[in-house]
């Protein structure tokens, strides 16, 4: 409605605006008023004046704006894209009034015609909004010029009156001063994807208390569980899905998940009440407690207001493991054994890698293999044996055919060394290079012609199991590649003499009763060969004797057995010679102490001939040779 403000000193115009049935029907309201008011005197009065006026008067009444754009939800609010509650809603309208005035743009839950409210005067305008005439008022625009657009914002909750579902109706009400008024039909929207009514998404409901299957091991699968629902049943129950962070600063509610944090989040469809999700375990991780956070939501995005649920889980200590190619017994080659003089043949070697699942770096930054000797069981051993029987532990040792790292130093003098050091929890090994002696008696393996089958159907082998820093022990591995042990035949004399006494040229020994005594120092059953040398006055190991009837008792004068009290002249007794060794088969059984030596004596006779004219003290050099006794012998 216009004014105008500049006749007002003069006389006042009372103006409006009207629609042509409505000033007809004013029209003939006065016509009607004044045959009455005046009657007919009065009518023939006005029209005998010949020279007389008459003034007229009419109120325009105002008419209300109407749209030209129907009200619409600016963002669809329907079953498929609901507002979530807390979030706005908003309608939009543009609307024209004839007289070019503001226009208000409201939104009410039902179709009650709603009240206009009049400005307090012409230059007040815009300033009064209308009430909707019942029910609930969504809102109301600010004044919005006519043909301009209007917009109305609400922000939804999940209480009274919102509900799931919201009807909504738009007018469009000036405030004139006189005669305010709102269009007399709402709508509803103008398109299928912004009509009424209006969704309301609730939060879905997570209870406080959220749990997982842990602890697990490195490797394994944590189910994190929840008890959580959705209270919105308008087009069915909606989805919802449990998100895990590792932080509880992370999760971003635009993307829902956790950027930098992230563990898991539910996989299946359809999940409408106590979601669930699963975490896969790192290969490799350490055995502590780890933080995790659960966040539900609803399929449209919608958090539950107690999102941020702990459920820390445990990753469980596991014992280190070792694989067998990764074991090499003295690089895959076999095993010779070269002291001769009852001890240990040192030199040996074995290399190997221990693995643990919870890394090698533990939660303290420390080592959770360790790197001195206590950090794995180690054992060598012949395959007679087995890793229940040959474990590493110090009762198990036996020089023979079980060598464990489970003794002092001083019986078994296994060196490891680690060739890496653990610098990352993401490093799951160590390598180690040992080195170790064997036993002059150590058990050999290999087919030498003679070896008892029992021996040459084994091999020796190497087994290894990690312990790690809380003294969890690993299965024991053997080695993928097992070698052998070669046979090796040592004999060690008791005694630096065979004392033959005092006999007159002419005279020999009745019996064979000197003795030597040969003790095995070697790891097989133990004969032996003999050579000597002529026996003189003025023998020495670097001067032989001279070829002389009566001062050299010739080599072949000596007669030795391995049976004692033989007869001298007794055919089986061996005749003892320079060049050719004699084998005596002494059948000493293989050793088996370090400290006390399987032995066996030969018994020695001698002649001297009558043509020796010189007395006194003769010697000589017997010489010994280990041969391998038969293998039934050992």
């Amino acid at each position: 409605m216009m004014y105008n403000k500049e006749n007002l000193p003069n006389y006042v115009r009372t103006a409006g605006k009207i629609t042509v049935v409505t000033a007809l029907s004013g029209l003939l309201v006065f016509i009607v008023a004044f045959i009455f008011d005046f009657g007919a005197q009065e009518l023939n009065k006005a029209s005998a004046a010949a020279n007389g006026v008459a003034t007229t008067t009419l109120i325009v009444l105002n008419t209300p704006p109407s749209f030209t754009v129907p009200a619409y939800e600016v963002i669809e609010s329907s079953t498929s894209t609901p507002t979530n509650s807390g979030d706005v809603i908003q309608w939009s309208a543009v609307a024209n009034d004839s007289n070019s005035a503001p226009y208000f743009l409201l939104i009410c839950s039902t179709n009650a015609s709603p009240t206009p409210n009049n400005a307090s005067g012409p230059g007040f305008l815009g300033t009064a909004p209308p009430v909707c005439g019942g029910g609930t008022q969504w809102g109301v625009s600010a004044s919005t010029p006519s043909d301009a657009t209007a917009t109305v914002s609400t922000t939804t909750t999940e209480l009274a009156p919102f509900l799931e579902a919201n009807h909504w109706f738009a007018w469009v009400c000036d405030d004139d001063p006189n005669t305010p008024r709102c269009n007399s039909i709402p709508v509803q929207g103008y398109s299928a994807t912004n009509t009424s009514p209006f969704h309301v998404n609730n939060r879905p409901v997570f209870d406080p208390i959220m749990t997982n299957n842990g602890p697990v091991d490195p490797s394994g699968t944590v189910t994190f569980n929840s008890t959580s629902s959705d209270p919105d049943v308008v087009g069915g129950s909606d989805q919802i899905y449990l998100i895990i962070c590792s932080t509880n600063t992370d999760y971003d509610t635009n993307t829902n998940t956790c950027p930098n944090d992230f563990l898991a989040s539910t996989t299946l469809a359809g999940i409408l009440t106590d979601a669930a999700a699963t975490y896969t375990v790192p290969s490799v991780q350490r055995d502590q407690s780890y933080d995790a956070f659960g966040y539900l939501v609803d399929e449209h995005g919608h958090e539950a207001l107690n999102n941020g649920q702990q459920a820390n889980f445990y990753v469980n200590n596991v014992a280190p493991y070792v694989l067998g190619a990764e074991i090499s017994l003295n690089g895959g080659g076999d095993m010779t054994l070269s002291n001769a003089d009852a001890g240990e043949t040192q030199g040996f070697s074995l290399t190997f890698e221990i693995h643990d699942s919870n890394s090698c770096l533990n939660a303290a930054s420390s080592s959770e293999i360790s790197l001195d000797s206590d950090d794995h069981l180690v054992s060598v051993f012949r395959s007679n044996n087995s890793t229940t029987t040959c474990t590493g532990a110090a009762g198990d040792y036996d020089p023979n055919d079980c060598y464990v790292n489970g003794v002092a130093t001083t019986t078994w003098n296994l060196v490891c060394t680690a060739d890496n050091t653990c610098d990352s929890p993401l490093q799951d090994s160590i390598n180690y290079t040992c080195s170790f002696p064997l036993w002059f008696l150590t058990d050999p393996t290999d087919a030498a012609g003679t070896t008892p089958l029992s021996f040459a159907n084994t091999n020796w082998t190497a087994g290894i199991a990690g312990v790690d820093d809380d003294y969890a022990t690993g299965t024991m591995a053997t080695t993928t590649n097992p070698v052998e042990v070669i046979s090796a035949t040592f004999i060690e004399i008791a005694a630096n003499e065979i004392v033959y006494g005092s006999i007159a040229p002419g005279d020999f020994t009745a019996n064979l009763t000197s003795t030597s005594t040969a003790f095995n120092i070697g790891n097989t059953g133990l004969d032996q060969s003999v050579l000597g040398e002529s026996m003189c006055g003025t023998f020495t190991p670097s001067t032989e004797c001279a070829i002389s009837s009566t001062s050299t008792i010739n080599e072949n004068e000596q007669r030795f057995s391995a049976t004692s009290s033989l007869s001298f002249t007794s055919p089986f007794a061996l005749v003892l010679s320079s060049s050719t060794p004699s084998e005596v088969e002494l059948n000493v059984k293989k050793s088996t102490s370090t400290s006390v030596y399987q032995e066996g004596d030969t018994y020695w006779g001698i002649n001297v001939p009558i043509s020796i004219s010189l007395s006194g003290s003769y010697s000589g050099l017997n010489s010994f040779m280990a041969v391998t006794a038969e293998a039934e012998d050992w």
